[in-house]
């Protein structure tokens, strides 16, 4: 079987019935679906159609949680149930291309290397609009990541939109943090083991992002375990700049672009007051040794860091 398809529910009928009619239309059925409903308190509807599915498709693993678990939990247990060389963990309400399982077929199978992490391009909805694709990384070949560092610092560090090889995390007994979202710890251990990594330039899904239901900080918060992870595997030192550019974009950029979104101004004020704190003494090494920063890549990101600390006091200011 090529992929598993991990689905952590909260019960919305509405959402899980879009994603699982996009994948009842793949052109490629060489998959099976692993729904892990993490709401005791699912109404009968919605549980009627869940186990429907289960009944009607033998590709459909169906786990129903008597109490709540937390999506972290859900992901472990469905890598113990996961039959795929690939798993892709899916959120409930994504439409999936329907060329989807084919695409990845026909990549892993031109490839003489294993593919170890794959990344996709998403359509956003929400709060976010557009597409993630990832200009910095070139699309449609293989990163050897034994000599091609820039992946660890350019690669995009939300968990939807990735395929990983199973076997490999197995090997190295990778699984999420229970009761934490450290998506981008998962991202990063995987990649701290990985040999390649694959960049696919065709859309393959339509993903909606929403206001988080967990604390916005744990996408801050997990960076210094990666680091740390990173000492401990001895790889900390050759990958320093990369980790550190990774580290500073997602806290200065990713983080605050986010929670800007929110509409909730006490929570953008402390995020704001957070991020400036942490960056006391990093801005002027980053901007005058980091070598990632100094290929300037990221026309984007380089302008913003540069007016850094102007633009993190006029936006305290705006929101007291």
């Amino acid at each position: 079987m090529l992929i598993s398809f991990i689905i952590a529910s909260q019960g919305k009928e509405e959402r899980i019935f879009k994603t699982i009619n996009s994948l009842k239309k793949q052109t490629n059925n060489d998959f099976e679906i692993l729904l892990i409903n993490d709401d005791p308190n699912i109404e009968k509807e919605s549980l009627y159609f869940i186990r429907e599915q289960f009944e009607q498709n033998e590709n459909v693993t169906l786990v129903l949680n008597n109490k709540s678990q937390g999506s972290s939990s859900d992901w472990n247990t469905a890598l113990q149930l996961a039959k795929g060389e690939y798993f892709a963990i899916i959120k409930e309400g994504d439409v999936l291309e329907p060329i989807f399982v084919e695409t990845i077929h026909n990549v892993v199978a031109k490839e003489s290397k294993k593919l170890d992490i794959i990344q996709f391009k998403q359509e956003l909805l929400g709060i976010a609009q557009g597409y993630n694709n990832n200009d910095l990384l070139e699309s449609d070949r293989v990163y050897d990541l034994t000599n091609e560092k820039e992946v660890y610092a350019y690669i995009n560090q939300e968990l939807y939109g990735k395929v990983f090889r199973l076997q490999f995390l197995k090997d190295f007994r990778l699984n999420f943090r229970s009761w934490n979202r450290f998506d981008t710890l998962f991202i990063y251990q995987a990649l701290g083991h990985a040999r390649t990594f694959y960049q696919i330039s065709e859309k393959l899904n339509t993903h909606r992002r929403n206001v988080l239901k967990y604390s916005a900080f744990d996408l801050v918060n997990q960076w210094p375990h990666i680091l740390n992870y990173y000492r401990r595997i001895g790889a900390y030192k050759e990958l320093k700049d990369e980790l550190n550019y990774a580290n500073i974009y997602g806290l200065t950029f990713h983080f605050l672009k986010m929670v800007a979104k929110f509409d909730n101004k006490q929570l953008y004020k402390k995020a704001l007051k957070y991020v400036k704190t942490k960056m006391e003494g990093k801005l002027i090494p980053f901007t005058t040794e980091n070598k990632i920063f100094l290929d300037q890549k990221n026309e984007e990101f380089t302008n913003y860091i540069l007016e850094f600390n102007t633009f993190i006091n006029n936006e305290i200011k705006k929101n007291k």
